[in-house]
């Protein structure tokens, strides 16, 4: 029996452009590749060798990677991903190509997407693809990842069933009404916390009180009518993403709440509209008490907004504190976070440079640790603003959020170097967007609450 060679490559974006190796050995022409190599008995996966190529290759961590193509070669299968950069540190690659010179050398080039089929690529099918979908990557990537590109917002459809299921009247006190929630458990997100029961993402193709009346039978076994929404909300998590919430009350309920998802709730219990209970998804609080809001003052037979009471309203949009968002991260079910610096000095962004990149401090905080103790383990820079977040998946497997901060000190911390004034060097270009931010000024003063 023949065996098969099973190797993977990574279509890897910066930006807009791909990461690609000049490939420069004696008594050859030149030639290009994507980083990558063959799968290992060890490797987990074909996507866990493609990880751990990365690390090897280029010291880099990606976002979410997608299968995108197979090439078979007679005795090689190739898969290719597409995925993006999220940071790069050439000084940890540790691949046998880059530790014996004889082999040659790998040039670390960025190139257009739509240029690369001009280059002498190996294999050149693999070239053509990514020229001829040089549009289309990039979209598949934007549209699994909140990576940059037109914005998707998700949308949340909450139901509120009042008072054990009774028909919710304008004008009546909700003094002493009673919310049905869920304790969530093996969702990946807020396992053990309450959240309104039922909810759910709105899909493609429904209105919001069809995915209100949906969700009801799904997750409840019940029938709801006349679905009304009482608040809208623009949420967003602590150093997360963003998403639009709707809240929603029925007219009347036929049926009995059952938990008909116990795979994915807990427990149903009903608590008190103003004493929830203190692991409540913090979200869901907003939404239940602006709800409570609305249904206590406006009028009988009214909308909420005649009475001027808020319709709309926005939550997680102040100052995040250190402890929301690494409370966030855990929430989410990250296996890690990391905290980068992206230090200000006279207009100059101070980097750790080497021979072909640059790159922002940045370390995995440890076991007990708290934010501001690991972004004093990069340097003693005082006073930090947090800049923003993006999500990896470790060379491990492990996933993780990136949390980045801005701090402006008196001089140079040891280790790291000035760019030109203005300039974003070699930087990643995810990198370069927490730079952007911290010199225009869209920073978020850091707390410890």
């Amino acid at each position: 029996m023949t065996s098969v060679r099973h190797s993977v490559r990574a279509i890897l974006f910066d930006g807009d452009d791909v990461v690609l190796f000049r490939r420069v050995r004696a008594g050859r022409e030149p030639y290009w590749i994507t980083p990558g190599g063959g799968v290992e008995p060890t490797d987990a996966d074909p996507e866990a060798a493609l990880r751990r190529e990365l690390d090897e290759e280029l010291g880099a961590t990606a976002g979410p990677a997608l299968q995108v193509f197979t090439l078979v070669e007679p005795g090689h299968l190739i898969t290719i991903y597409a995925c993006r950069l999220v940071s790069l540190d050439l000084s940890r690659r540790s691949g046998p190509e880059f530790l014996e010179p004889d082999i040659g050398l790998h040039e670390v080039r960025r190139v257009r997407p739509e240029e690369v089929r001009a280059l002498n690529m190996v294999p050149p099918e693999l070239g053509e693809f990514i020229s001829a979908n040089a549009a289309t990557l990039p979209a598949l990537l934007d549209a699994a990842t909140y990576a940059p590109g037109r914005y998707r917002p998700v949308v949340d459809v909450h139901l509120l069933l009042i008072d054990g299921g009774a028909p919710v009247r304008s004008g009546v006190s909700t003094g002493g009404a009673k919310v049905l929630l869920g304790r969530r458990q093996d969702t990946g997100y807020a396992d053990g916390e309450w959240q309104i029961m039922p909810s759910g993402h709105l899909e493609e193709g429904e209105s919001v009180v069809d995915t209100a009346v949906r969700e009801a039978r799904e997750e409840l076994g019940i029938e709801v009518d006349g679905c009304e929404v009482v608040h809208v909300m623009h949420h967003r998590n602590a150093g997360g993403t963003a998403r639009i919430g709707m809240f929603l009350v029925p007219r009347s309920i036929t049926g009995i709440p059952v938990n008909a998802e116990p795979h994915k709730c807990a427990e149903l219990a009903w608590f008190p509209l103003d004493r929830l209970p203190e692991r409540t998804v913090p979200y869901a609080r907003a939404g239940v008490e602006a709800v409570r809001r609305a249904l206590a003052s406006r009028p009988p037979g009214l909308p909420a907004a005649v009475d001027g009471s808020p319709v709309f309203s926005l939550h997680g949009w102040d100052v995040p504190g250190s402890a929301d968002l690494v409370a966030e991260a855990v929430r989410a079910g990250f296996d890690e976070v990391t905290v980068c610096l992206v230090a200000l000095l006279d207009g100059a962004v101070l980097v750790h440079s080497d021979d072909e990149t640059d790159r922002l401090p940045a370390t995995v905080v440890r076991p007990g640790e708290g934010v501001q103790a690991a972004l004093a383990r990069l340097a003693p820079v005082g006073e930090v603003a947090f800049t923003g977040a993006d999500d990896y998946v470790s060379p491990k497997g492990r996933t993780g959020r990136r949390l980045a901060f801005s701090a402006r000190p008196a001089e140079a911390p040891k280790g790291l170097v000035p760019l030109p004034a203005g300039s974003l060097g070699r930087l990643p270009y995810a990198e370069g967007v927490f730079v952007r931010r911290a010199s225009s000024g869209l920073l978020h003063g850091l707390s410890s609450r």
